[in-house]
């Protein structure tokens, strides 16, 4: 039987069913979780689930639209800050922490692990994730890359490509990690450190003036 007629339920209420579903979710993945394990994870009855949402494609529609609302861009702050670097090493360096601290949340790697496994049931929210998520933050790198350029730091013909060279270089190795071993314990800030100074110092080389 389908719950398909939802009524508006209180907003704290609502957030503490979707922060608790995301947790169920990522553990037991969309076909393994069931509105009793949902309501559980809540403590809430599942007529409130039901109300709420609708059912749990209802519930799960929900949560990846309100992380999708919630994203920020944190590197269009960025943008201007690119103006005031002394040399390309600095700028990079400033752009990469800022990547991986930002792919290397849990809550971004749940999400994103989610959505990846979910994108083929779901593809309108895959789509949303990728246009709400990452493509505005590629945008703002290129844009950063462009500053750069400007000021002749690097040598960037292609700001697009370029930031997606850089966000691959970064992404690559802890992303992968986190999406195929998802139990593993998260890398340690040394390890962390290497493959950001590793990706950085790849994609200085690339771009340089001097290339």
């Amino acid at each position: 039987m389908q719950h398909k007629t939802t009524r508006p339920i209180a907003e704290h209420k609502r957030e503490q069913i979707l922060e608790t579903a995301l947790e169920v979710f990522v553990s037991r993945g969309y076909v393994g979780t069931s509105t009793d394990q949902l309501a559980a994870a809540a403590a809430v009855s599942k007529q409130t689930l039901y109300r709420a949402f609708g059912d749990k494609e209802g519930i799960f529609t929900a949560l990846i639209r309100s992380v999708c609302e919630g994203v920020n861009d944190p590197f269009a702050p960025l943008v201007q800050q690119m103006r005031g670097c002394a040399d390309a090493e600095s700028a990079v360096g400033l752009l990469a922490e800022r990547f991986v601290e930002l792919i290397l949340s849990p809550t971004t790697q749940q999400v994103r692990r989610l959505v990846i496994a979910e994108a083929a049931r779901f593809p309108d929210l895959g789509r949303l994730y990728w246009e709400s998520g990452f493509e505005p933050m590629l945008a703002s790198i290129g844009r950063c890359l462009s500053e750069l350029d400007a000021c002749g730091l690097l040598r960037v013909p292609s700001p697009e490509l370029a930031a997606q060279h850089f966000a691959g270089l970064l992404l690559w190795i802890p992303g992968n990690r986190a999406m195929f071993l998802s139990d593993a314990q998260p890398l340690d800030a040394g390890r962390v450190r290497v493959i950001v100074e590793g990706g950085a110092e790849a994609f200085l080389r690339a771009y340089s003036v001097r290339a």
